[in-house]
C-alpha cells in the first residue's frame, strides 16, 4: 500500500494513475470515496485514466487509510493508500 506523508495544515492534491492497468478503450466513468473521521477530503475529479483527491487535516501523529472504488467502463478497482500526518 503507498504510503504519503503530510503536515497537518497541507492542502494537497494526490492522483492515482490507472493508465498501466486500463485495457485498451476502457476509461475512468466514476469514483467513489469516503474520508476516514479526522481529516478532510475536500473533493474529487477524474480524468480517462487517472483519479485525483484533494485532501487537508490531519491531526498529527495519526494514519489514515483511503479506499476509492473506481469505476470505469467494464470493471470496478479499489484502490487503497494511507496518508500519514507529520507535524515537521
Amino acid at each position: 500500500m503507498k504510503t504519503f506523508r503530510k503536515q497537518p495544515r497541507d492542502y494537497l492534491d494526490y492522483d492515482i494513475d490507472l493508465s498501466d492497468w486500463l485495457a485498451p478503450g476502457d476509461r475512468v466513468q466514476d469514483v467513489k470515496v469516503e474520508a476516514p473521521d479526522g481529516i478532510e477530503l475536500v473533493s474529487t475529479g477524474y480524468s480517462d485514466t487517472q483519479v485525483k483527491l484533494w485532501i487537508r487535516g490531519g491531526k498529527s501523529g495519526q494514519s489514515y487509510k483511503f479506499s476509492p472504488l473506481i469505476y470505469t467502463d467494464s470493471r470496478e478497482k479499489e484502490v487503497d493508500f494511507m496518508i500519514v500526518v507529520v507535524d515537521m
